[in-house]
This record gives structure tokens, sequence and C-alpha cells, in this order.
């Protein structure tokens, strides 16, 4: 009788999988197996691992992991050892009731057999919470090849049990991919090799087994957990390829191991070292290339620095607000890279923005204070500040407060807040009286998501607009990075950061006035006619034109006046956006050489 070629199929891919997988145990098998218990739980077992030198008294991490198709708890152990990988986790290598897992395919033997693997994994969880202190909120999980698949069901179905989980060698059922709707948000790691023969990188196509492809499998994970809709592309090294998304709390990485196979273990990427990194780092997200976070007693501060091996002093890049008040380093997207090729670059955001851990308390005075303990900690003393628009208060007070501290050589302008009376009235004016005076309310408000849809738009409107700036003026931009960052923007704690600074606006504006002009140091002054585009707008209510054409008028005489007191370069610059950093970086490359010739600076 003939056999039905679908099941032919299977039965095939089966053995593959059992021969892949019962192979690499074997090859890992070499080393004893430490001192495992048996624990009955009902019907099933499991076996459990503690750590070296275990206190009963003591409080660990629990981390299950779970074997591949034709496998066991014991061989798990022998090709993880994960217990010998951190001493503070328990670990669990549960067996399978049948030859495999019930991994959420509706379309296996453990399926059809009916084994709750689900339940029983909720039921070990229980069991060894009994037997031993658990801290709580710290349960993990790992599978690898088919039990990689089935600790998929687990983010899918049982996320709450977990704060992270991890899936070597193994991308999705097509089945699982559709029923997949996790209650809440899980971070998971991926690991799969790019040639996989088994459980192909790239899926497969088939009738009762099909597989989506593990970039697919991420994207799908991260979607459904609420992720930012931009993925960070890194390059760890010639093997391994990172694909990393995150949604501020959590994060979902896939590790593509360069031409690997059906493996736990890869080239130049230990598995287990990796997984218990990623379990201990599960809530921080992933940085872009050349991103560090600087920890000082005020907070994390995100700091990209680059051309670390250019001499001289230090070029500061100081972040200020386009017309939605968003005012983070995507604005350096394309100059920071292009003064790297000379200079030694720091673009650093203020707490509450990008990367940033945020406060209660923010202002751009503040930030001037939060400056000097993050060059403090980049031992960087001689610096050139480049101020864009409103962090002009922030580099003005940084040079009252700090200019016997640091060297501060010359400083940089563009399109800085003008400290005059007309200027301060419309800064002072709507929305920052707005937000001053509703911000106790607002925040619970935005804390609800309320204005999340409305900056997505925005966002969307912003991003358009800055593609269309860089191909008008053919500038080379750093698009990953702009990515990574204008995307936070759209997270809960960005939204009040934001609401926040521009109620402490006003505030900041009136000690911005008190300060006098510099003379001791070259300030140069970059001066877009940004406000040109608003006067046309407002054609039709000549009340409001005359108020911003004076706004403009006062704006350029001041700032070539500052530019003239301190022996600087006033550039002003015709038919320009006011986000120059992008449209018109070589312009600002061009003024801070000829500020490093005057200043005599190598």
């Amino acid at each position: 009788m003939k056999q039905p070629i679908n099941t032919i199929v299977a039965v095939v891919t089966l053995l593959i999988c059992l021969s892949s997988c019962r192979s690499s145990e074997q090859e890992l098998n070499t080393d004893p197996l430490e001192q495992l218990q048996l624990m009955q739980l009902g019907d099933r077992q499991y076996w459990l691992a503690l750590p070296q030198h275990y206190q009963s008294d003591k409080s660990y991490k629990l981390l299950l992991a779970f074997h591949p198709s034709g496998g066991s708890g014991k061989g798990m152990q022998s090709l993880s050892h994960f217990e010998q990988g951190n001493n503070d986790y328990i670990v669990a290598y549960p067996d399978s009731e049948q030859v495999e897992w019930n991994e959420g395919c509706n379309c296996n033997i453990a399926h059809r057999l009916g084994a709750d693997d689900l339940q029983f994994t909720s039921d070990m969880i229980v069991d060894i919470q009994q037997r031993h202190t658990v801290t709580p909120g710290e349960v993990y999980a790992a599978g690898y090849s088919q039990g990689g698949l089935f600790v998929q069901n687990l983010a899918c179905n049982l996320p709450q049990q977990f704060k992270a989980v991890a899936v070597v060698a193994a991308p999705m059922s097509v089945q699982l991919a559709s029923s997949c709707a996790p209650p809440q948000p899980v971070s998971i790691m991926m690991v799969h090799g790019t040639a996989d023969p088994v459980l192909p990188y790239n899926g497969m196509v088939h009738s009762n087994f099909g597989l989506i492809s593990s970039p697919d499998a991420i994207a799908l994970l991260a979607g459904k957990n609420a992720a930012l809709p931009y993925a960070l592309e890194k390059a760890l090294n010639a093997s391994v390829n990172l694909t990393s998304y995150h949604n501020g709390k959590q994060k979902f990485q896939l590790f593509s191991m360069k031409d690997g196979e059906h493996n736990w273990q890869f080239s130049g990427f230990d598995t287990r070292r990796e997984i218990l990194n990623f379990f201990a780092t599960a809530e921080q997200a992933e940085l872009p290339e050349h991103s560090q976070r600087v920890s000082t007693e005020q907070g994390q501060f995100h700091v990209r620095a680059m051309g670390l091996n250019n001499p001289g002093p230090a070029i500061v890049l100081l972040a200020g607000p386009n017309y939605n008040f968003h005012s983070d380093s995507a604005w350096f997207a394309a100059l920071q890279p292009l003064l790297a090729q000379q200079y030694r670059v720091y673009s650093i955001d203020r707490l509450g923005n990008a990367f940033s851990s945020t406060s209660d308390d923010l202002s751009y005075r503040r930030f001037a204070d939060d400056l000097a303990l993050v060059l403090q900690k980049l031992q960087e003393t001689q610096v050139t500040l480049v101020a864009f628009a409103s962090s002009s208060i922030s580099a003005r007070w940084f040079y009252q407060q700090y200019q016997q501290q640091f060297t501060i050589n010359a400083m940089l302008y563009i399109d800085p807040d003008i400290p005059l009376p007309h200027s301060l009235s419309l800064y002072q004016g709507y929305p920052a009286d707005w937000y001053l005076a509703n911000l106790p309310a607002l925040l619970p408000h935005l804390a609800a998501g309320n204005w999340s849809a409305r900056t997505k738009d925005k966002l969307a409107v912003e991003y358009e607009e800055v593609q269309q700036l860089a191909a008008q003026h053919n500038v080379s931009v750093d698009w990953n990075y702009f990515e990574q960052i204008m995307q936070l923007r759209l997270l809960i704690p960005q939204q009040q950061a934001r609401a926040t600074e521009i109620a402490a606006y006003i505030a900041d504006l009136d000690s911005y006035a008190t300060l006098p002009m510099i003379s001791a140091i070259p300030v140069s002054v970059i001066d877009s006619d940004f406000e040109q585009q608003q006067i046309e707008q407002a054609a039709n209510e000549p009340e409001l034109a005359a108020a911003l054409q004076l706004w403009q008028q006062e704006g350029s005489a001041w700032s070539a006046e500052q530019a003239s007191l301190s022996n600087g370069q006033y550039i002003a610059l015709a038919d320009s956006d006011h986000l120059v950093p992008l449209q018109q970086p070589q312009q600002i490359k061009l003024a801070l050489d000829w500020l490093f010739r005057q200043a005599q600076l190598p």
C-alpha cells in the first residue's frame, strides 16, 4: 500500500532532524554529566541542575532548556551546560513526553497524541518554585532545533511566565506564525545558521510542516510584541550578522551565522555565553555602531563617538528641536560621519532623548551640568561646541559655568535661540506656555498612549521631509542610525520627556537672556532663513507676518553681532531649511575648519 507523499516527506524530515540533532549531542557529549536530579512531576519528568555552591537560602534565576527532537533532558544538559556558565541560575532540562515537543504547528506526533507541553512547562515552573527560591520575574527558556520551535510556542502562548527566551537552529512554523498572539511582550533571541539543511534558515514550503524564514520570524515576533518599526542591522564579525528590534522594554534579536549549519555551537560564537548575556541584558536595546551609554550619578547618557583616532580638541554636537520639538542626535546622521573623517566627534543626547535614560527634571539649562559630567567620563578636556537651535542655551550655560574646568576653544551656533525681547516673546508663547500650564495632566495622558498615533504620523512626515532634503542636496545620510534614533521618539518616556522640556523652556530662556555675549573665544553663527517660509505662510495674517519678520531681523542682527564681537564668522544661508545639519553638513564642516584655523587648533 502506498503511503501519502506528505507523510513520507514528514517522516524523512523527522529522520534527518533526529540524525542531525543526535549527532550534535554526541559530538559535544564528551564531558561527564554533572550531578543531575531526576524530578518526577506526575507522569512527566525533568532533570534539575543546581549551580555550584548552591545555597538553600539564596534566590536564583530559573532557566528551562528544551532538547531537540529525539533528544533528552540529559542530552540537552550535555550540549549546553548552562549551569556552568553562570552561578545565578537553577537549570531544568525537561524530557518531552513524545519523541518531540508539541511546538504549536498542530502537525506533529506530539500534537496528534495530545502532549500538553505548555501545561507541563507551567507545572514545572511551579514545582521548582516550591522546592527552591526563584527570583520573581527571572524565569527564562532556551531550546535547540525542535526544542527551539517549542520555545517559540512558549513565547506566543505563555510569555507571562518568562522574562526572555532563546531559540537556536529553528525558524518558525507557518501555523504558529499565523496563530501567534502573545498576551504580553517577552524578549526573544534567535540563533540560526544560514546554511541549515534540516530546519532551513530561509524557511520551507510544505503542506504539513511549512516554515517561514528566520528573518521573517524575528520580524513577526517583534511586531507581535509591539516593537518599534525599524530593525538595527549590525555585522558583529565576519561570520555573525545581527538583526535587532526593541520596544523600549524588551528586545528581539536574530543572530545569523554565515554558512552555519544545523548546530548548537558555531565558530566564533559561544551560544551558551551569548544566550546568558542576552538574558542579562533583555531590557536593554541594542545600540547602533559607535554608540555607547555613559553612566554618571545623574543617569545614563547616549553618546555617539566617531573619529576617535583623530588628534586635536573634540567636537561636541548638541541637538536642538525642529518644529515638532523633536531634539536628538538623529539630526547629526549626516554631519557626524562627515566631521569624523578629520575630527574626533561626539554627539551627546540629553536625558529623555535617544538611548539616554530619563528624569523628572529635564531642561536645556540642566544639560549644561550633565554635559560636564559626561565629558569628564569621556576624559575630554578640550572641546569645541556645536549647538543646533535651542541647544545654544546648554552651550552658553556650559561656557558660563565650566570655562575654568574645560578648555573651550571655540563655539559654533546653528540657528541659535535669540535672547532678545521680541524673539523671547515668541518662544515663550504657544506651545511653551500651554505645556507649562498643562504638564501635570498631560504626563498621565501621554502615559496612556493617547499621543502615540499623532507622534507616529508626525515622524512619518518628518522622515519624508528629511529624505527630500538629503536628495535635493545630494547629502549622504546614515539612514540606519537616523531610523534607530528617530523611532525612539515614539516611546512613552521620550514623549513625556519632550513635554517636560517644552514646559521648562520658558525658564530656560529667562536664564539664557541674563548671560552676555561671548567675546573671549571665537563664536561663529550659521543663520539660515528658515523663517521665510513661515512668513510667506502668514501672508493673510499681516500682524503675524510682521512679528515673524521682526523675529528674523532680530535674529540675524544678534547673530552677526555675536560673531563680530568674538572674531567669529557670521554665515547667512539663503533658501535654507532649519535642519541645516541634514541639508548642508558641508557648510558646517567649512565653518568648523575656519574656527580651528582661527583658534590655531591642530
